[in-house]
């Protein structure tokens, strides 16, 4: 159970990467007041949370009802996401371009925070360790999301930017190890 956990817990944590949107959010949310920065951090969590279970939910059967087998989804997932993380690694996560109201929920709650990585990993998830476990990781990954980004300027003074790239580039290699694994796992069957 502690290794199905594991397995479902670590690659959605990779996916959410909310180290590697910390100066995003520090950015767009400086000018704010300490209520509409609460609210905005409240969107994007919410907004994250509903559109990954939707994604899964209705996905699921989206993907039954066209005939496309958990294998193609896996090579799918797999090639999107290596995709997804050689363009995070060679050229850096695009920055939304102006402050809105709407922040935290379009950009930041999706799809920084539940973008393409989170929704094919989830999907993915679901249909390896099931429901349950899917739910329980979502649910923890949303909440350590919410925990980084509510201390995002401490988080940011105590690591410093360069090191939170640098660690958003080393989350960016591990989800291309892991559409790799996925890719491999659709060819095997």
């Amino acid at each position: 159970m502690l290794d199905n956990f594991l397995l479902s817990f670590i690659p959605l944590f990779v996916a959410f990467d909310a180290i590697g949107i910390l100066p995003i959010y520090i950015k767009f949310t400086a000018s704010l007041d300490g209520v509409k920065r609460k609210k905005q951090l409240r969107d994007s969590i919410f907004t994250s949370f509903i559109t990954t279970l939707l994604f899964v939910i209705v996905g699921n059967k989206i993907l039954t009802y066209l005939g496309i087998s958990i294998k193609d989804f896996f090579i799918a997932g797999g090639v999107v996401l290596f995709i997804i993380a050689v363009k995070d690694i060679v050229t850096g996560r695009s920055e939304p371009v102006m402050e809105d109201d709407m922040f935290g929920v379009v950009p930041l709650g999706v799809p920084l925070l539940a973008g393409p990585a989170v929704l094919t990993t989830s999907i993915i998830i679901r249909n390896n360790y099931g429901f349950y476990m899917f739910m329980i990781s979502l649910i923890i990954n949303l909440i350590i999301c919410w925990i980084i980004l509510k201390f995002s300027e401490f988080i940011l003074k105590f690591l410093g930017k360069k090191f939170i790239e640098a660690l958003s580039k080393v989350f960016a290699l591990i989800i291309a190890s892991i559409a790799v694994m996925f890719i491999r796992k659709g060819l095997t069957g």
